[in-house]
C-alpha cells in the first residue's frame, strides 16, 4: 500500500487500474481501491497477451537490466536511458510525454533540448496508433455468436456454455462441469449446438469424462486406462 500511495502522491489517483489477477484481485487490494474510487480491471486468465501493455515494458526492462549487469553499467543509468528512448510510432519518449522535456543524461546534448516545451496532440497520436493496431488485429478476429463452444484446457478442448459476454474486450463468462469461469475469446471455439439438446444434457456430457468432443466436433471416447 505504501508503494502505491507514493505513486499516487506524485502522479495523482487513477480512475482505473488494468492488471493481471495476482495480487491485484486480492481482498486487500479491493478494500484499498474502494475508498479511493478506483476501478479494478483484470486481464483474461491464462492469456498474458491481454495484459500486453504491462508485459511488454516488463520484458524490455528485464532485458535492459540483464545487459547492465553483463556490461557493469549502473542500473539507474539504464532506467534513465529507457525513459529517454522514443516510443515506437510516437517519436516521443516517456519522459517527454510525462514532463514535456528530455532528461539530461551522459549523452551530449544542447541546452535547448533540455528546455520544457508544450507538446500537443499526444493523445491523438496514441489513438491513431491504437486504431491501426486494432485494424490489423481485427483482420483475423471473429465474433462468437453461439452459446455452445469448445473451451481450451491444459489437456484438451472440452465443451462449455457461454453464460454472458463480459464488459472487458473479447472476454466471456462460461460454465463447464459445474464451474463458472472467465475465458478469453482465444480459448473458445465454435461448436455446432445440435450436439447438445439442452443445458441439462450438456452438463451430463461434461460430467462424463470418458466421452468428449474435439475442436472440430468429432466425438472421442477416452481409453479405459486413462479414465482414472
Amino acid at each position: 500500500r505504501k508503494k502505491i500511495k507514493s505513486v499516487f502522491a506524485r502522479h495523482g489517483i487513477p480512475k482505473e487500474i488494468v492488471s493481471d489477477h495476482v495480487p491485484f484481485a486480492s481482498y486487500e487490494m479491493k478494500s484499498f481501491a474502494n475508498p479511493w474510487e478506483i476501478k479494478l480491471t483484470y486481464s483474461s486468465p491464462g492469456f498474458p497477451s491481454s495484459n500486453g501493455m504491462a508485459e511488454r515494458p516488463i520484458k524490455t526492462v528485464k532485458h535492459a537490466l540483464k545487459k547492465a549487469i553483463q556490461t557493469g553499467t549502473g542500473l539507474h543509468l539504464v532506467l534513465l536511458s529507457l525513459r529517454n528512448t522514443p516510443v515506437t510510432g510516437l517519436n516521443l519518449s516517456p519522459a517527454q510525454m510525462l514532463m514535456e522535456r528530455v532528461l539530461r543524461s551522459t549523452l551530449p546534448c544542447t541546452s535547448h533540448v533540455l528546455k520544457q516545451s508544450t507538446l500537443r496532440n499526444i493523445l491523438d497520436k496514441v489513438r491513431e496508433m491504437q486504431t491501426k493496431q486494432k485494424l490489423h488485429f481485427d483482420q483475423h478476429a471473429r465474433p462468437l455468436p453461439v452459446d455452445t463452444v469448445n473451451m481450451q484446457t491444459q489437456c484438451s478442448w472440452k465443451p462449455a456454455v457461454i453464460v454472458h459476454q463480459r464488459e472487458e474486450p473479447r472476454s466471456y463468462t462460461v460454465r463447464t462441469s459445474g464451474d463458472t469461469l472467465r475465458r478469453n475469446r482465444r480459448h473458445l471455439r465454435k461448436i455446432h449446438p445440435s450436439l447438445f439438446k439442452d443445458i441439462e444434457s450438456f452438463s451430463e456430457n461434461m460430467d462424463n469424462t470418458a466421452f468428449y468432443h474435439t475442436r472440430s466436433g468429432r466425438g472421442v471416447r477416452r481409453p479405459a486406462r486413462y479414465r482414472d
